[in-house]
């Protein structure tokens, strides 16, 4: 992707699995306008890996799942923006994450490989649409067999040994084998929902740790983009943040 412009200053996103800390400030077409540091927050990115574990069967899920986030850039942790949820139902996913700016949603159409980060650009509600990155994390990961299990959410979530070969660090983490890894962005080689993972970004270690599950119905229309959302590419999006400066 390429931005417009000089770059410098502090920008941060925030993926649904990671937070990614780039330098940015944004000059007008002309160059003659200077766009003041500001912070975009972001949910969107797919994360996809490969993994020769032996995958079993696992039913399609319906609920919510509510995941605690710990890591050195956490706020008290009365804070909303410490947790992440996740909707899934059936072929459907959206993740909602709380930050100092709002309320980010990120929705997937799981089979057709569609996204979109919904967001408010001041009096502006827009649906950006996301390219899945292929290659990214291809083979970042490689997974090995841990005996035991711990209790999550509840449910006993089984062992594994994940190494980070980017990182050269193998950490336990856990994962659910009844529910599907795809109601996840992270970590996507795990032969079943990640429970509890790590993530390494911009340095810090951060940790996902699945608290609730709460299997139910849901409406069809939470995975849908409202009407009052005007759908734009990313390029788009810089172009309506350029704008409004």
């Amino acid at each position: 992707m390429v931005f417009k412009g000089q770059l410098s200053r502090f920008v941060y996103i925030l993926f649904p699995s990671e937070i990614i800390i780039i330098n940015l400030r944004f000059y007008s077409k002309n160059m003659t306008k200077q766009i003041p540091y500001f912070f975009i927050v972001i949910a969107g990115l797919i994360l996809v890996s490969s993994c020769s574990f032996t995958k079993k069967k696992t039913l399609p899920f319906e609920g919510k799942l509510v995941y605690k986030i710990t890591s050195p850039l956490n706020t008290p942790d009365r804070d909303s923006s410490n947790y992440q949820i996740v909707y899934a139902k059936d072929s459907m996913l959206r993740i909602d994450s709380y930050t100092s700016i709002g309320k980010q949603i990120y929705i997937k159409h799981i089979p057709k490989d569609k996204a979109y980060i919904l967001m408010d650009v001041g009096a502006k509600k827009v649906a950006i649409q996301t390219i899945a990155d292929t290659t990214r994390n291809d083979q970042r990961y490689e997974f090995s067999k841990k005996s035991g299990k711990t209790k999550l959410a509840g449910r006993k979530a089984k062992n594994i040994r994940v190494k980070d070969k980017v990182q050269d660090t193998t950490i336990v983490m856990n994962y659910l084998p009844e529910i599907s890894a795809k109601y996840s962005t992270a970590i996507e080689g795990m032969p079943g929902l990640p429970a509890k993972y790590d993530l390494f970004t911009n340095g810090v270690w951060i940790t996902y740790k699945l608290n609730k599950i709460n299997e139910k119905d849901l409406n069809i229309d939470l995975f849908g983009i409202p009407s009052d959302h005007e759908i734009v590419t990313l390029e788009e999006f810089i172009d309506l943040i350029d704008n409004q400066q």
